[in-house]
């Protein structure tokens, strides 16, 4: 039989056999066959009809007399098996006369599947990631390269990012160019990229940390894998308000106080921004016209203080964006 090129993976297909009585009387035969690791033999077909086993062939066989000189054909039907790509593949049948068991002849042909490359790299643009600016701070992105197609690969690996972005290195490799790497059918790797983001990023910024793998010998075969990160930082807004000493009545333009009064000044911190807020601190001059007398944080956590007529608040852990704390501090009018 002539050599043939099937799919990997691919199924039921068919090599014809010839058997010829090269003798000079009629015979009978009978059939055995090999094939290499990677093919799947599924059965055997003579006259229009498939067989499951050799014996089952080999049954139907030792009926059909061959005349000299002539001949009859027998296909083994066959799958190829993923990743035998590029793969040489030889398959056998050995014709035996039922008359003189000792006359025999062997045929061997190879299935040759061709190449077909791919590769997949993961993540494919999830949900952002959020990311503070690193001002140097680097984070790391792993990817998975993929070898989908059927045959060993070399792939190249390129980072990318945008403008907010900084590359350290890909595939422990300084800067955008990570190398090469080599996949067998179906194997991955996972490549690190590592970057930065710049100081100067605009909070709520999305930029995208790509990695491409493309096949060194058809730059058709590539695929990018991505991550989007949003920039996010914290933003500190504070309100001050008085009230009466009820802590209920609030204080406008119009409102007096006497000599003698106690009033109270409520501070609210509020993180406008996405990131946690850390290491929140408060320092507030009081106005010449008052003095301190007490203050009171609205849960634990604050640390409160005044020293020569200036209030100061420490908020310990981090405030959450969104999130607002506040504390109360208690005066006199002079």
């Amino acid at each position: 039989a002539a050599s043939v090129t099937p799919a990997s993976p691919s199924t039921a297909n068919a090599l014809t056999f010839t058997l010829n009585n090269i003798g000079n009387g009629k015979d009978t035969l009978s059939v055995t066959s090999t094939a290499a690791a990677g093919i799947t033999v599924t059965g055997y077909r003579y006259g229009g009809t498939t067989y499951p086993s050799l014996a089952a062939v080999n049954a139907v066989l030792v009926g059909v007399g061959i005349l000299a000189a002539a001949n009859i054909t027998v296909d083994v039907i066959y799958d190829v098996s993923a990743g035998q790509g590029g793969a040489t593949l030889p398959v056998s049948m050995t014709a035996i006369s039922k008359r003189t068991p000792a006359v025999n002849d062997l045929s061997s042909t190879n299935v040759l599947p061709p190449v077909a490359q791919g590769v997949t790299v993961t993540p494919d643009a999830p949900a952002p990631i959020d990311r503070l600016p690193s001002n140097g701070t680097q984070y790391s992105q792993v990817y998975v390269v993929t070898n989908s197609g059927n045959g060993l690969t070399t792939y190249s690996l390129t980072g990318f990012a945008n403008v907010n972005v900084a590359i350290v290195s890909t595939n422990g490799v300084a800067g955008t160019a990570g190398g090469n790497v080599s996949l067998a059918p179906a194997a991955t790797q996972s490549i690190t990229i590592v970057y930065t983001l710049n100081s100067a990023a605009t909070a709520g910024a999305i930029d995208t940390v790509r990695l491409t793998a493309t096949s060194t010998t058809n730059g058709a075969i590539t695929d990018p894998g991505f991550v989007l990160t949003r920039v996010i930082r914290a933003a500190i807004s504070m309100t001050k308000q008085a009230f009466r000493d009820d802590q209920v009545t609030l204080l406008t333009a119009v409102d007096r106080v006497l000599p003698g009064e106690f009033i109270q000044y409520k501070f609210t911190v509020t993180n406008t921004g996405v990131a946690p807020a850390n290491t929140v601190h408060v320092t507030d001059p009081l106005p010449t016209q008052v003095t301190y007398n007490a203050a009171a944080p609205d849960a634990a956590g604050w640390t409160l203080a005044q020293a020569t007529g200036t209030v100061t608040g420490d908020l310990t852990g981090s405030l959450a964006g969104g999130a607002s704390r506040f504390f109360w501090v208690r005066v006199q009018i002079k």
